[in-house]
């Protein structure tokens, strides 16, 4: 008994149309976002700047290898399409595997967003900490600092904004929270205890007043690294408060002198980091009351010398009859204070580098205080030694 021959399948050349036309449209997607900008999604968030393009003088000078490596980064930095396949792949990352590992992002059960970066965890639970010469480095640091505008008859001040797991450790997963072992000292606790030891450094620590004003407004973006304007404007006015022991004719910064509004915006340094854009619930705006004058802050080019340019100085200059100077050296949480300190001073300069320090800028506008301000991620991986030197100071 012989077995009818099975008819093969019916050959479709149109599928077979459909998928040539398909891959050759994929290989023509880059060059055609080249030429056309068709790629409007949100850049990503990379640690680095793009790559540039190769010279054509290594071209001329005959240096074909390193005018084809370097045509070849700048090549894989800037085809076509290239920030929306990246955000495609983080977002399959993320929501089809569950996949944090490629990102140094920590996600709570509240959709929170962390920092992991910097070895958050270990400076979280107090694993790490400061060796006895280390803590000896930031007090001699921060007393040369005082004691060398003290002869100059200038005032100094040392701030530490508390990183975002320190006001909100509730809202961390649940495994890094029951790390925590019970009398934890972190970095910040061991350096505050040693210097109320051992040096009349004055120094201001913000986590208690963040801690007893969240439960009124929240503090820290949700999606984002930074407190956010009212966490900024609550660390200024605690700011203000201390340098009134120094300055007792300082007016104060005062809550009632303005309102704030909640402006919901997507995005975030965290959540950019993910791929995503996130809806930032604890965003808010800052609005002064008719009554106030308020400073008028302008970017500047009067740089101190060997000064980076792509890190941002400012001055505010406030029309009020007010008598004293200031001078900021700080980090990304310090820009939250540009809107509002200057209220209390007749002008401020702002430089936008936590840990400079930079003398003869000081000594040629001598202000009334200097005031540095580092982030407590920053303050806990900084060396004081290199600090030190580079400082110059006699």
């Amino acid at each position: 008994m012989t077995t009818a021959p099975v008819n093969p399948r019916p050959h479709r050349a149109w599928a077979d149309y459909f998928i040539i036309a398909g891959f050759l449209l994929l290989l023509a997607a880059p060059a055609a976002d080249k030429f056309f900008h068709l790629d409007h999604s949100r850049l990503t968030s990379e640690n680095r700047l793009p790559a540039p393009a190769p010279d054509p003088a290594d071209l001329r000078a005959g240096r074909i290898q390193k005018y084809l490596v370097a045509g070849e980064a700048y090549f894989n930095d800037h085809f076509g399409f290239r920030n929306q396949l990246v955000r495609w792949f983080q977002n399959w990352r993320l929501g089809l595997f569950h996949d944090h590992s490629v990102y140094s992002v920590v996600i709570g059960p509240n959709h929170w967003l962390f920092i992991g970066e910097e070895q958050m965890v270990e400076h979280f639970i107090g694993l790490r900490k400061f060796t006895p010469e280390e803590l000896s480095a930031w007090q001699k640091l921060l007393e040369r600092r005082r004691d060398w505008l003290a002869a100059r008859g200038i005032k100094y001040l040392f701030v530490v904004p508390p990183d975002k797991q320190d006001i909100y450790p509730e809202e961390l997963p649940a495994w890094l929270r029951n790390a925590v072992p019970a009398g934890r000292e972190t970095k910040l606790d061991q350096f505050l205890k040693f210097m109320r030891a051992h040096s009349t450094v004055e120094i201001l620590d913000l986590r208690a007043p963040l801690l007893a004003a969240k439960p009124t407004a929240p503090m820290y973006f949700q999606n984002d690294t930074h407190w956010n304007q009212i966490g900024g404007f609550l660390g200024c006015q605690e700011l203000v408060k201390a340098l009134t022991r120094q300055f007792p004719d300082l007016p104060p910064l005062r809550s009632e002198d303005f309102r704030w509004t909640n402006v919901p915006a997507t995005g975030g340094d965290l959540s950019r980091m993910i791929g995503a854009d996130l809806t930032e619930k604890n965003s808010f705006k800052l609005l002064a009351q008719p009554s106030v004058t308020m400073p008028v802050v302008q970017t500047t080019t009067n740089l101190p010398a060997g000064w980076d340019p792509h890190k941002s100085c400012a001055i505010s200059d406030n029309v009020a009859p007010l008598t004293e100077t200031a001078m900021v050296f700080h980090d990304s949480f310090g820009m939250f204070w540009r809107p509002v300190l200057g209220c209390c001073f007749k002008r401020v300069w702002y430089l936008a580098e936590s840990r400079d320090f930079r003398s003869q800028f000081i000594l040629e506008n001598h202000p009334s205080v200097v005031i540095n301000e580092i982030l407590e991620r920053y303050f806990n991986t900084a060396d004081p030694q290199l600090l030190l030197a580079h400082d110059g100071l006699p």
